[in-house]
C-alpha cells in the first residue's frame, strides 16, 4: 500500500475537482476506453458532510455490490457513490467501502489509493458529525472502515478519543436517569403507603370490662406510696449590716431672740447619710414651737459627719431622723 494519509488535507474545492474530473478519466482508461474531451465543467458546490442522504437529483441509489464485482465495476460504483455524496454511508454502498474493496483485490491500485487519500477530510468530518449528533455506533463503524486504510492516522486517534468520551458520558447519563427513576418510584410507593394509612379507620374502642361475679374474690387495692415532700431550699444568708454611727456632732447656735425671751423647744430633722458619711437633704419633720429653732437645727445637722451604714462591707446611704433639743441652763 502507498504512503499513509497525512494529517493535513488539501482544500475541499480541490478535492471535489480532482474526484469529479480526474478520477472518471482514470477509471475509463483502466477499463480500456478513452475519455471524450471534457467540456468546461461548472464550478461544483462544496460537498456537504452528509453520511447517508443522496443528492436531490432523483438518481436511484446504486445497489450494493455483489461479491463477484470486478475492479472496474467497483471503481465505477465508487465514482457513482461519490457523485451522489455517499462518502461513508449507507453501510455497504458508499465510496469509501468500494475503494477499500478495490484495494483488497489490488493493493497497488493507485486510483483507489489516491481517491481514499483525497476523501479522508470528508470522511472524518462525517464521523465528527455523527459523534456530535449522538450516533455513536455509526461513528464507530466509519472509524473502523477508515482504519482499514490508515490505522495509525492521527485524526482517527483524536476521533476515537472523542467517541470514547461521548460513550462514557452517555453511560453516566443513563445511570443518573435510572437512579432518578428508582428514587421517584420509591417516593411514589411511600406516598401511596402514607395515603393508605391515612385512609384506614382507627380501631374501635375496647368494650368496658365485664362486671366481676360476686363469687370472685375482690382484688387487693393498690398501695399508693406518697411522693416525698420537696426539700425546702436553704435560705440565703442575710447580709451583714451595720448602721451609721455619728462621728462628729456640731451643736446648734441658740437663737438670740429665743435666748433673750427665755424660750425653749426642740426640732426633729430628717436627712440622708451618704456613702461618704456626709449629710444631705436635711429638712424639718416637726418642731415645738414652730419655726423658732428650725434654721439653727438645720444648720447644725448639715455639719455633722457619720461613719456610713455598711452592707456586706460596702458603704450604703441611710435615712435618719434626729431631735435637736434647745434648753437654757438655769
Amino acid at each position: 500500500m502507498a504512503d499513509k494519509v497525512p494529517n493535513t488535507f488539501p482544500a475541499a474545492s480541490g478535492v471535489v475537482r480532482f474526484l469529479a474530473v480526474v478520477i472518471p478519466g482514470l477509471i475509463l482508461a483502466a477499463c480500456g476506453g478513452s475519455a471524450p474531451p471534457p467540456a468546461a465543467p461548472a464550478k461544483p458546490a462544496a460537498p456537504a458532510m452528509a453520511t447517508a442522504t443522496p443528492a436531490a437529483s432523483g438518481t436511484a441509489a446504486t445497489p450494493a455490490p455483489a461479491p463477484e464485482m470486478t475492479e472496474d465495476q467497483l471503481l465505477k460504483a465508487a465514482n457513482a457513490a461519490f457523485g451522489e455524496k455517499r462518502y461513508v454511508a449507507p453501510p455497504g454502498n458508499n465510496a469509501v467501502e468500494y475503494y477499500l474493496q478495490v484495494l483488497a483485490k489490488d493493493p497497488k491500485n493507485h486510483i483507489a489509493d489516491s481517491a481514499l487519500r483525497e476523501m479522508f477530510p470528508f470522511a472524518t468530518g462525517a464521523v465528527e458529525q455523527e459523534i456530535n449528533g449522538g450516533n455513536l455506533d455509526e461513528a464507530s463503524r466509519v472509524i473502523d472502515e477508515l482504519a482499514k486504510f490508515d490505522p495509525s492516522n492521527y485524526t482517527l486517534t483524536i476521533l476515537r478519543g472523542k467517541l470514547d468520551a461521548r460513550k462514557k458520558q452517555a453511560d453516566h447519563d443513563q445511570q443518573v436517569a435510572a437512579a432518578a427513576a428508582t428514587a421517584a418510584a420509591a417516593k411514589a410507593a411511600a406516598d401511596q403507603k402514607a395515603a393508605q394509612a391515612a385512609a384506614t379507620p382507627a380501631p374501635a374502642a375496647a368494650p368496658p370490662p365485664a362486671e366481676r361475679p360476686a363469687s370472685m374474690p375482690a382484688e387487693k387495692p393498690a398501695v399508693v406510696t406518697p411522693a416525698p415532700a420537696p426539700v425546702a431550699a436553704a435560705p440565703a444568708p442575710a447580709p451583714v449590716t451595720s448602721p451609721a454611727q455619728l462621728l462628729k456632732a456640731v451643736p446648734p447656735t441658740y437663737p438670740t431672740d429665743a435666748f433673750r425671751s427665755g424660750r425653749e423647744g426642740w426640732v426633729e430633722v430628717e436627712f440622708t447619710i451618704t456613702a461618704d458619711g456626709s449629710v444631705t437633704n436635711a429638712k424639718v419633720a416637726n418642731a415645738q414651737p414652730n419655726r423658732v429653732f428650725n434654721q439653727a437645727a438645720l444648720e447644725a445637722v448639715r455639719r455633722w459627719t457619720f461613719k456610713p451604714r455598711m452592707v456586706d462591707g460596702k458603704p450604703t446611704e441611710e435615712q435618719a431622723t434626729r431631735r435637736i433639743e434647745f434648753k437654757l441652763n438655769k
